[in-house]
């Protein structure tokens, strides 16, 4: 049955996490999940992911490390840390250095003053490269509540991962949200950047949700060909799964991405990488069911 728009837009959050329970049990890993203030946060993050067989790529600040730390020790099988810096830090490199050393996995970098390939920013992308560390860039619109630091979307648009990942091939790159409004340049990046991967979180199936199918019009291509990279493949196998919402809305983002990929028809091998295989073999965390 066909929805209207103010319909999907307004449908209950238990009907996306019945969606969510209705999917085939799969191993599962959010690559986006930010530090909670809460002090229940670890709590709920572990009693909301253990059930459902899945890891969150949790990250904080350095502030927050010891207690990411913590947790992450107290709870190996699913919290993986990742470190958080403010790339225009005079102690950026210095932080990489420590979260690598303390057993961070990746590193995430949100609102930069220059566009995120910036040559002045390469030492950062070096260091995170040099520790085999994860890069997770925000791109795309960002909040402007109590964010006075805010440069601008502008400085955050997707293709300058491209640019990304040709200086450093040997990096592992995450671009958050799929570039939202920059789909087209995100997925065209994707394409061509082995190494480059997109999670769709944010607002994106929100606002798409009544026409979900429009997602094919940007991830297009079915794998190698006369105009794509040698190592291309499927394009929804270049989209890894995240939240970027609070642990106890899993359900619901895994409803909003099964509602995205039945309507593009995307293969259940493809979904068992895009939930947990891609990120687990990058991160190298063993599936599990």
């Amino acid at each position: 049955m066909k929805c209207s728009r103010r319909a999907l837009l307004t449908l209950p959050l238990g009907a996306l996490a019945a969606r969510a329970a209705a999917a085939p049990r799969r191993f599962i890993i959010d690559g986006h999940q930010h530090w909670g203030e809460s002090p229940n946060y670890v709590e709920t993050l572990v009693n909301t992911y253990q059930p459902r067989n899945a890891v969150a790529c949790v990250n904080a600040y350095m502030r927050d490390w010891a207690r990411l730390k913590s947790a992450a020790k107290r709870y190996p099988e699913t919290i993986v840390p990742y470190g958080r810096i403010f790339i225009d830090s005079p102690e950026s490199l210095a932080e990489i250095d420590r979260f690598a050393a303390e057993g961070a996995r990746g590193i995430k970098m949100h609102k930069p003053t220059r566009n995120w390939d910036s040559a002045e920013y390469f030492p950062v992308y070096e260091r995170i490269d040099r520790h085999k560390l994860l890069a997770l860039f925000h791109t795309g619109i960002a909040s402007h509540i109590d964010e006075p630091e805010y440069s601008g979307m502008a400085r955050m648009r997707p293709e300058y991962l491209d640019t990304i990942s040709r200086a450093f091939p040997n990096l592992y790159i995450q671009g958050a949200h799929l570039g939202n409004p920059w789909y087209e340049a995100a997925a065209e990046a994707a394409r061509w950047s082995p190494r480059l991967y997109f999670d769709v979180t944010g607002s994106t199936l929100i606002k798409k949700a009544s026409n979900l199918s429009a997602m094919r019009e940007y991830l297009w291509w079915d794998g190698p060909g006369l105009h794509s990279s040698p190592q291309a493949v499927y394009a929804f196998e270049k989209i890894v799964f995240g939240t970027d919402e609070d642990p106890d809305h899993l359900d619901i983002v895994v409803g909003r991405y099964e509602a995205m990929l039945d309507a593009c028809k995307v293969p259940e091998e493809s979904r068992r990488k895009i939930y947990g295989e891609t990120l687990g073999r990058i991160l190298g965390v063993k599936p599990r069911m």
